[in-house]
């Protein structure tokens, strides 16, 4: 009888959480216009950033998400306004509900780059450059609150050197952590807070959005850090899969990516979601629809795992064993057929506009009439019934 009330104090206290959310919210893409704004975070260095807010939103307090671009931390290479991954995450985000920001954050030039001593002290400037940007929305909400934002939900991340620079925002605690190199360029650079602006205000934050990222040491990351969602090619040398040295083995940094970083996060319970691209290199999303819905499938996830549960609720996530779609090509109609029960499938088109969807309520098999498709590629994304699996994306053909 006991266990029989403690379950249903439980599925009551789940139904409650939920119901914190408005329906659709941080799932669906439930506000079709999305307003941006270029404003400037950093005074001292002159940094801007670009803000992403749902239009027409009346919600006194959202969540938000802080992304920085890729390129490698050399000048030239990218800013907020050309990293398709980010700006796209961002207008995802945004259309769900929430305040998404791409940042800016300094960079140096390739040669002065290649050199180690140069290049740690560049990352640990656009870290500085990092903390700012959270420290700006800290101070926002105790001002003016022009952007209402709900300070308990703030989650950082990234694209590539982007994702690096956050990372270290989010895993390293102290400068008592970080190898004599490292604790040189924090304190020439105003020490662990930095010097980028807006001092007197908190940096935390709730979890990291980990896009092909990496840490210096995987010591960084101990028992009760902050929770990450991650994603990388296996063959990605870049930013090394696991430890080694990034660009190729060119600029002599040590960096440990997801193949060194997932033992970690398995061995002291560190809550995670993976997913790796076996095979694949650098960025594989940047220029594959499919892989970027798996990835935005995964942090969407993540993301209402906290915002809407108020906790993570599983620690480890799976993809049914058994997951197929035949015929592919298809004419008429295909099947998707699972091992696990289904609780949701969504049919895009290429450019991401849904075509068809359907609650099927724990079914193990449906079948998706095409017969007034177009000829084209068809991307079907598939809900589990088991909350703790991750929604999988599977490529359709229709002729």
């Amino acid at each position: 009888m006991r266990k029989i009330l403690l379950s249903a104090f439980l599925l009551m206290l789940c139904h409650f959480s939920m119901a914190q959310c408005p329906v659709g919210r941080y799932w669906d893409p439930i506000f079709p216009n999305v307003v941006k704004d270029s404003v400037l975070y950093s005074a001292v260095y002159g940094q801007w950033m670009d803000v992403y807010q749902p239009a027409g939103d009346t919600l006194a307090a959202r969540p938000l998400i802080i992304l920085a671009h890729g390129g490698s931390f050399i000048t030239g290479n990218g800013d907020r306004t050309n990293d398709p991954t980010i700006d796209s995450l961002c207008l995802r985000y945004a259309m769900r509900g929430y305040v998404t920001v791409s940042i800016d954050y300094r960079t140096m030039d390739a040669l002065t780059f290649f050199n180690a001593d140069s290049a740690i002290y560049e990352v640990v400037r656009a870290i500085s450059d990092g903390k700012a940007a959270i420290r700006f929305f800290m101070h926002d909400r105790a001002t003016t609150n022009t952007f209402k934002i709900d300070t308990n939900n703030i989650y950082v991340g990234g694209n590539s050197a982007g994702a690096v620079l956050y990372m270290h925002v989010g895993y390293l605690d102290s400068l008592g952590e970080c190898p004599a190199n490292v604790v040189a360029a924090m304190n020439a650079n105003g020490g662990f807070e930095g010097n980028s602006g807006n001092p007197g205000y908190t940096t935390r934050l709730n979890a990291i959005i980990n896009l092909a990222g990496a840490l210096n040491e995987t010591s960084f990351v101990g028992p009760g850090d902050k929770p990450s969602v991650n994603a990388q090619g296996s063959n990605d040398n870049v930013v090394p899969y696991y430890c080694g040295y990034p660009l190729g083995g060119t600029v002599a940094v040590n960096l440990c990516g997801l193949g060194s970083l997932e033992p970690v996060y398995d061995s002291i319970g560190i809550y995670h979601m993976s997913h790796v691209f076996p095979g694949d290199g650098h960025v594989p999303w940047s220029t594959d629809n499919v892989k970027l819905f798996t990835v935005d499938s995964m942090v969407r996830v993540f993301l209402y795992n906290f915002v809407c549960l108020g906790e993570a609720h599983v620690n480890t996530v799976t993809s049914a064993s058994a997951l197929s779609l035949f015929p592919n090509p298809a004419t008429q109609s295909f099947t998707i057929q699972s091992e696990a029960p289904m609780q949701e499938i969504t049919v895009y088109d290429e450019t991401g506009r849904t075509q068809f969807s359907a609650a099927i309520k724990g079914k193990d098999n449906y079948q998706v009439n095409t017969s007034r498709y177009a000829r084209g590629i068809y991307f079907v994304q598939i809900r589990f019934s088991n909350p703790g699996m991750e929604p999988a994306v599977k490529r359709m053909v229709v002729e």
